[in-house]
């Protein structure tokens, strides 16, 4: 088991590339932020920007305190007819309601290379556990594609570890799997994994299917 950036070599844009990116985002353009804990994308003005990162203004208030520093979130941005999903971690939270976040941009890609390469940035929960163990633990997915996903955790786990894998889809639906880790890498006080799928039933296949389907849709 490898341990190296899980994107790398992936299509994603470089660190030049987020620079071009920031210089076409414009103060007070539109865009959509996903949070881990949150079903759906919540309606965003950009505030301010600088080189890697943007601060946002969520249009929708809520009563819930779900926005802290070190939290994954992904960002939809168009501009020109091209959409550009960011793969993006909160820095800083000015107010919670409305929400009011410095977001700092990591990785971008523009939907083509997404399609290309089967692979959507997301920010998902997951509940997870290691066969032969009675306690779950959470995971944050950060991006997931037809064989597998990407999740971060301070879980340890081992390649030889036989997984059961829960993730949270929406309201109503949970994508049920069992998988293994394939990919390692440590960040900071976390882990980052590539969990492959290895056994999964027909429905669940159905459910994975239609909700990438459904994010090539959204993503549009």
């Amino acid at each position: 088991m490898s341990g190296y950036n899980l994107d790398e070599n992936k299509g994603i844009f470089s660190l030049f590339g987020i620079k071009n990116l920031t210089k076409l985002i414009k103060q007070g353009a539109a865009m959509d932020v996903k949070h881990f804990k949150m079903y759906e994308y919540m309606n965003c003005t950009v505030l301010e920007k600088s080189e890697n990162d943007i601060k946002l203004e969520m249009k929708d208030h809520t009563q819930e305190t779900l926005f802290f520093p070190g939290d994954h979130v992904v960002l939809n941005y168009s501009n020109n007819n091209e959409l550009y999903v960011i793969d993006g971690t909160i820095v800083y939270v000015f107010s919670i309601n409305p929400p009011v976040i410095k977001v700092r941009m990591n990785k971008c890609e523009k939907l083509k290379n997404l399609r290309k390469h089967e692979r959507y940035y997301v920010s998902l929960m997951a509940n997870i556990r290691v066969s032969g163990s009675n306690k779950p633990f959470f995971a944050v997915v950060k991006n997931m594609s037809s064989g597998g996903i990407k999740i971060n955790s301070d879980e340890r786990l081992m390649p030889e570890d036989v997984l059961e894998v829960e993730v949270i889809l929406d309201r109503t639906n949970k994508l049920v799997f069992s998988g293994a880790v394939v990919r390692k890498n440590k960040l900071g006080n976390y882990f980052e994994y590539g969990i492959e799928i290895k056994g999964i039933s027909e429905s669940n296949i159905k459910c994975l299917y239609h909700y990438l389907k459904w994010l090539g849709s959204e993503y549009r």
